[in-house]
This record gives C-alpha cells, sequence and structure tokens, in this order.
C-alpha cells in the first residue's frame, strides 16, 4: 500500500470514529402552541408584533422555536427579540435581547419547517410572562398561526421591537386574534426536569375562557405542580375543534389528532408524559352512520389506544381524560342522543381500560349531578360544551398530584 494510500485511509477511519458533539444543554419545553394552517390571504407588511407567552417553567436561558408549517413559500423574519414582561405590551427593558439564529438576528425558514434560536441568556421566573417581539418587513403570508389567543398579542407598524410599550389598538391583521410563526418557548438551568404535555380540543386549548390570566386548566395544573415542588413542565399542545380521526373541518381546526401527534408530543424536548383529552368533535362532527366522517365510539377508542402505545414506545407515561357532557348544546347538529351513548361507552373503557397510566375523570368533574349528561350550570361558558373559567379550574384540581410524584426522581 501507497504512504499516501495508507495516510488517507487513516483520516478516514479517524473521521469515522469520531463522535458526534452531544448537546449538553437540557432543553425543557415552557410553552407550546400547536401549528394550525390558515387558509386566508392575509400578509403582513412593514409591522412589528409582540406577543405575549405565559411560560410554565423558569430558567437562566431560553429559546425560541418558530414555524412555518404551512407556508408555501420561504418565510423571513428581519428582527426578533424577547424581554420579561411588565404589564400590557410593557416590557422590562433591562431584559430586552435580540434573538439570533445562528447568530444573524434575521431568520428565514423554509416551507414546511421550524426554526430553533440560538440560547439567550435571560432569567425567567416559573409561570411568569415573556414579551416575543417580530418584525417583518414583509410582504409575509400569515399561514402558519395559532387561533386561539391564551394571552394577547400587540402590534405597531414598522420595525418597534425594542420599544418599551407599544400603546394604541392592534391592527386588523385579517386572522382574528391568533398567534402567528410562534410556536415554543424553551428554558434552561431552572427546576423543572421534563415536560408534561396536554393534549387535545378546545376545552384544553383555552376557548371562551378569561385571556390573559394564565386560566387554561393546564396553566392551572403547571402552578399546582409548581406549589408541590413537583418539577414538571406544563405545555399546551391542544387546537380548538380539533378531531382524532379527520382533519378539521375548518382548516384552522388543524391537522387530526393522530396526524399531528407526533409533532406536538413525541417531537418534544425532554417529554415524560401527555394527558390526552380529545373525541368529543370526533362525535359531535360527524353527521353519523354511513356518513363519510362518522366516527364511533369503538374507532375512538381504537385511536386512543394508538396515542397509548405511540407514546410508551418513546418511554412518555400517558394519561387519558374521560369526554366531558355536551347535551344541549347549542351548536346545530353536534349533539344526539345516539352520539351521547357512544360518548358514554367511550367513558365506561376509559374507566376500566388498563391500557393508559392513569385516569383522569374530567366528566363526572363538571357534569351536573342532577341532570346526567349536561354541564354543570356553574361551569358552563354558555353553550353546554364548554367549562368557563372555573370549570376548567376545576378540572386542572381533580388531577391527583401524587400520580406525578415520579418526576422527583428524574435526573437533572
Amino acid at each position: 500500500m501507497s504512504f499516501l494510500r495508507s495516510v488517507a485511509l487513516t483520516l478516514a477511519v479517524a473521521c469515522i470514529s469520531l463522535p458526534a458533539t452531544a448537546e449538553t444543554t437540557k432543553w425543557i419545553p415552557a410553552w407550546y402552541a400547536a401549528p394550525q394552517p390558515d387558509s386566508g390571504d392575509a400578509k403582513l407588511t412593514d409591522m412589528t408584533l409582540r406577543q405575549i407567552v405565559r411560560v410554565s417553567a423558569g430558567g437562566t436561558s431560553v429559546r425560541l422555536r418558530l414555524s412555518n408549517a404551512y407556508g408555501k413559500t420561504p418565510l423571513n423574519l428581519d428582527e426578533v427579540r424577547v424581554a420579561r414582561r411588565d404589564a400590557g405590551s410593557r416590557i422590562d427593558t433591562a431584559s430586552d435581547r435580540p434573538v439570533t439564529f445562528n447568530g444573524q438576528t434575521n431568520v428565514m425558514i423554509a416551507p414546511g419547517a421550524y426554526a430553533v434560536s440560538d440560547p439567550i441568556d435571560l432569567d425567567v421566573a416559573d409561570n411568569s410572562d415573556l414579551a416575543v417581539s417580530l418584525y417583518a418587513a414583509g410582504p409575509v403570508p400569515l399561514t402558519t398561526l395559532h387561533d386561539i389567543q391564551r394571552a394577547v398579542m400587540f402590534t405597531a407598524p414598522g420595525r418597534q421591537t425594542s420599544a418599551a410599550d407599544i400603546p394604541g389598538p392592534a391592527a386588523d391583521l385579517g386572522i382574528g386574534a391568533a398567534f402567528p410563526w410562534l410556536a415554543g418557548v424553551d428554558v434552561s438551568g431552572g427546576k423543572s426536569r421534563a415536560t408534561a404535555i396536554a393534549f387535545g380540543d378546545s376545552i384544553t386549548d383555552g376557548y371562551g375562557i378569561d385571556r390573559d390570566k394564565g386560566a387554561t386548566w393546564p396553566d392551572v395544573f403547571s402552578r399546582r405542580l409548581d406549589e408541590a415542588s413537583i418539577p414538571l413542565s406544563v405545555v399546551n399542545a391542544a387546537i380548538s375543534g380539533n378531531r382524532i380521526w379527520h382533519h378539521g373541518q375548518w382548516a384552522r381546526f388543524g391537522e387530526a389528532g393522530l396526524a399531528r401527534f407526533d409533532r406536538d408530543v413525541l417531537a418534544q424536548p425532554n417529554a415524560a408524559a401527555v394527558i390526552v383529552l380529545i373525541g368529543i368533535n370526533d362525535l359531535g362532527h360527524s353527521d353519523g352512520p354511513g356518513k363519510d366522517q362518522y366516527v364511533s365510539g369503538q374507532e375512538i377508542i381504537a385511536g386512543l389506544r394508538q396515542m397509548a402505545d405511540r407514546a410508551h414506545s418513546k418511554g412518555l407515561r400517558i394519561y387519558v381524560a374521560t369526554l366531558t357532557p355536551f347535551k344541549a348544546t347549542v351548536f346545530k347538529g353536534y349533539y344526539n342522543d345516539a352520539k351521547e351513548a357512544e360518548r358514554l361507552a367511550v367513558n365506561t373503557w376509559i374507566r376500566q381500560q388498563t391500557v393508559f397510566d392513569g385516569v383522569f375523570d374530567f366528566d363526572k368533574t363538571v357534569e351536573d349531578p342532577s341532570r346526567p349528561g349536561y354541564l354543570l350550570p356553574a361551569f358552563d361558558v354558555s353553550d353546554h360544551l364548554h367549562p368557563d373559567t372555573e370549570g376548567v379550574a376545576a378540572l386542572a384540581n381533580a388531577i391527583p398530584l401524587d400520580v406525578f410524584t415520579w418526576a422527583k426522581q428524574l435526573k437533572r
């Protein structure tokens, strides 16, 4: 063998043998919004968006996840900044930080892709608010968003990402109160050792409850864990109108739960558990046997089994909640007695099965004890389907904390 060939072979073997550089920072998801498609043609031009997010876990550094999941062209954002929120749109200016992506202050995200920012040194408290400000010179299509605004968003013309305050009414972007692009906030250096993901539909997403108060049941549950010194972050991966088996009848109802489970649950860094409450829309948005999108109780059960198998295959604990009451709901065609029979069959199976790691009986928590199948009036947002702010707090308080004490044994 020639000398040069010997050297080349030695170098090749050395390169193959070199270990990949491991990521040493442990990132914990502290806020999440499952991306949804928008079928409109709204665009953003020369405008700043300041989005408020409530993180369930704190730390000494953060990173952002942005999504162009439903974009047809690359998404260009010219500047992104993050700061601790003071009040309203006002930020703590001493905490204001530029967000970079591979060292650059602007970012381009390919169609269908995510972008993860560089780490940002920023002290963040558990269950506190951050302000994420994004500027686009545009025009940029608003095709990827999250429909339910759990907090609040402020807008301003021009580049005002570092402004201390953004006063005045928000501009009409043509997307209602939705969040564009921002999909996640991760933290490191804090108390939380892993994340529990709440997966479901509008009852989890926060439809009809008080905004900007951290009032969803995952928010309330997060605070309970914190008060009990259980080091587990909670993020909300729900989509209003979501179903297990079918994509949404309206674009913003999102991809089917089984289709997005990998993206919104299994792909989350340091996920340790998932709590599933989904299936009522499979019944409500179904026209009945023989129709294209009819889903039976047995098919809902089969879908839940799939989620359990997939979660367990990735080492996650998975908990399931019973489907809540919906008799007399105001949504036309959503309820009938045959659908109620299917709901009761699903709940009977949930209470008896051994597939999941635990059961939370949300049905009995918010049901009117004097009228089975009806939502308790004191918990009714007024549509006889969605629990109100007090109702979702009751759901959070119905989860026994001792089920999650295993989180104390996780390694930091």
